[in-house]
Order: C-alpha cells, then sequence, then structure tokens
C-alpha cells in the first residue's frame, strides 16, 4: 500500500476490529451495533483517504502558485478559444521535451476530449539520445496517448541513415533537417489532414522567439505554451509529475570550462554525477558537489546528439541547441505552415 495512506488504513483496521466485535465470538449480534460500527469504518478515514487519492491523481503533494495557475486558467481560454472540441485537424509537434509534456499533462487534465481527437507527431531522427525515446514511452503511457512516428524516408537504423545519406557530422545542417526532421513531418501533417498545428514553444526559450503569439493566423499555428517560463515548467511538472527525460538528472563538473563546440566529444575532462533527481531540484552545493567543482553543466533540453550540449544551469535551454551550427531553430516550426503546398513558409 502507499506509506501515505497507511494512516487511513489504521483507522479503517480500528474500526473492523470494532465490528467484529459487535458480531461477537457466538455469531450472535446486534444489526444495529454492525450499522453503527461500518458507517465508522467508512466515514472515519474517507476525507484522509480522499485527500491523499486526490494528490496522488495529481501528480503529488504540490499546488501551483497563485501566478503559474494565473498561467494554466488562461492555457484553458486560449484552447477553448482556438481548438476544435473534438480535437480533429489539431497536430502537436512533440520532441519529447518538459514543455512539450507539460502540454500533454495539461491537455489530459483539461481538455482529455480534444487530446483524444488530436495527433501527437514525434519525429525520430535516429539521433535522438536513448532517454529521450524512454521519456517517449513514459508519457505515452501516462496519457494514454499514442504519437504518431515517422523517420527518415526509407530508412530505419541510424546505419541505414548512413548508408543512404552519409555521417551527420559531415552532412550539411540544413540538408540533414531537411531529410531527418522536416519532410518526415511533411509527410506526418498530410497524413493527419493538418488544419492547425500546435508547438510548445515558449517566448523565454530565445530572442527569436520573445515576440511569439499564442495564435498565428496567416499560419493557423497555436502556440499555448508561449506565456509560461521555464521555472514555470520545472514547477508544473514537479507539482504534477510529469514524466521528463532522465538525462536532466546528471551533472557534469569540471575544473575549467569547457567550449560549448567540444561539449558533445567524448572522453571529456569532467565527471558525471547522477544527482537522483532533476538537476533544478537540487541544491547549488549538491550540483557542485565536494570540494566544490569549478563549473557544473546540466543538460536543459534534448535534441540530436551531435548538435546538443549540457550548459550552465543559468544559461537558456536553447544556448545547448544547434551548437556549432548558426541558427537555433531545426525548420520544423520556422519551415512548415501547411502540408502538401509545395515549398515550406517561412
Amino acid at each position: 500500500q502507499p506509506f501515505w495512506l497507511a494512516p487511513c488504513w489504521s483507522k479503517v483496521a480500528w474500526h473492523t476490529s470494532r465490528v467484529r466485535l459487535a458480531v461477537g465470538a457466538s455469531g450472535s449480534f446486534s444489526m444495529i451495533a454492525v450499522r453503527v460500527a461500518l458507517r465508522r469504518a467508512v466515514a472515519a478515514p474517507a476525507s484522509g483517504i480522499a485527500r491523499r487519492l486526490q494528490r496522488a491523481q495529481h501528480g503529488g503533494f504540490s499546488s501551483l502558485s497563485p501566478a503559474l495557475q494565473s498561467k494554466v486558467d488562461q492555457f484553458r481560454k486560449d484552447v477553448e478559444t482556438h481548438l476544435p472540441k473534438d480535437g480533429k485537424g489539431v497536430v502537436f509537434a512533440t520532441a519529447w521535451l518538459a514543455t512539450d509534456n507539460a502540454f500533454v499533462a495539461l491537455m489530459k487534465d483539461h481538455f482529455p476530449e480534444v487530446l483524444s481527437g488530436m495527433n501527437l507527431v514525434a519525429i525520430d531522427t535516429l539521433h535522438l539520445f536513448p532517454s529521450t525515446l524512454v521519456c517517449a514511452r513514459l508519457v505515452e503511457e501516462k496519457y494514454g496517448k499514442k504519437a504518431m512516428w515517422k523517420l527518415p524516408q526509407d530508412v530505419t537504423t541510424r546505419e541505414e541513415f548512413e548508408l543512404k545519406w552519409g555521417d551527420a557530422e559531415e552532412m550539411d545542417s540544413a540538408d540533414f533537417d531537411f531529410v531527418s526532421k522536416v519532410e518526415p513531418f511533411q509527410r506526418a501533417l498530410a497524413e493527419c489532414k493538418k488544419d492547425i498545428l500546435v508547438t510548445g514553444r515558449r517566448m523565454d526559450q530565445a530572442a527569436q522567439r520573445i515576440t511569439l503569439d499564442v495564435w498565428e493566423e496567416g499560419k493557423r499555428t497555436f502556440n499555448p505554451m508561449a506565456p509560461f517560463s521555464w521555472t514555470d515548467i520545472m514547477a508544473y511538472v514537479d507539482a504534477k509529475g510529469v514524466p521528463i527525460n532522465s538525462g536532466h538528472n546528471f551533472a557534469y563538473r569540471c575544473d575549467a570550462p569547457i567550449e560549448a563546440t567540444k561539449r558533445h566529444l567524448p572522453d571529456l575532462p569532467w565527471t558525471k554525477v547522477d544527482l537522483g533527481k532533476p538537476f533544478w531540484q537540487a541544491t547549488e552545493a549538491e550540483l557542485k558537489g565536494s570540494p566544490p567543482a569549478a563549473v557544473t553543466y546540466v543538460f536543459k533540453s534534448f535534441g540530436d546528439t551531435h548538435t546538443t550540449v549540457p550548459v550552465e544551469p543559468h544559461e537558456s535551454e536553447r544556448a545547448g541547441r544547434f551548437v556549432r551550427q548558426a541558427k537555433t531553430e531545426c525548420g520544423i516550426h520556422t519551415r512548415t505552415t501547411s502540408a502538401g503546398g509545395g515549398p515550406w513558409g517561412p
């Protein structure tokens, strides 16, 4: 039994013993006594069990701050305004990042019918972190929503990808993004008969997104997470028990800074430490260790293994993405506005 229900079960046991006493060893009993004992057995722990079950169903003991609850309330209004009640024609592009998973959790909690009718589209570039695929499975299972998975055309493994297109490190970044992300996503949009594209983009992620609108009419794109901050997302996933990438649990401690353009290389002079919890739940002392490390890096976001690196905890999550490339977007959002309409949008 869950440890937090123990006090309630002990009360049930005590009142059950009173029922036994009412019956008596001989088998004779007072119906009135039995009824009273049963009512007490059920009623006495009910409030405690209900409170604990409610907390468990909503992902833990934490409640949302008034400021975060206000954003959740606005999220609900935005969804009611922009998405059809049956979810038809709605496509959510997920990369299984914390914000993406928080969106799925919000939809399951507040709009289960919309979530059921819409499509989650996930692209396996064949260069994802293994922990990303594990996280995807956890999200699918917890919220009962399977994603439509797409892979690069006519390949199913990294080896097949390299035989057809070459090593990702040697490919032009625009070519890699097109064959591994944009083209598969185009196929998914066409298959889903996409009308509205939903993203997990937020305004605080990068300068390019600082003026991001919740609704982009010209593109029929819905960005419901735009007003949320990274701090909001951390608080929400903690409070609601939203599955996240286990890669968030590691700290990389080193004696001196390592250039971002080299942090993807093997055998770097750092120590990888499992914190046993997401890095944002750790204290500074826990992050740095003893004696304190001069520099500590953490993964705040996860894309492809060859272009994603850990960053310092205070840096933007986008700072670790598309490293060694002159861009901050993969093309899924910037080059996609409609399906089957010829060239990709701006």
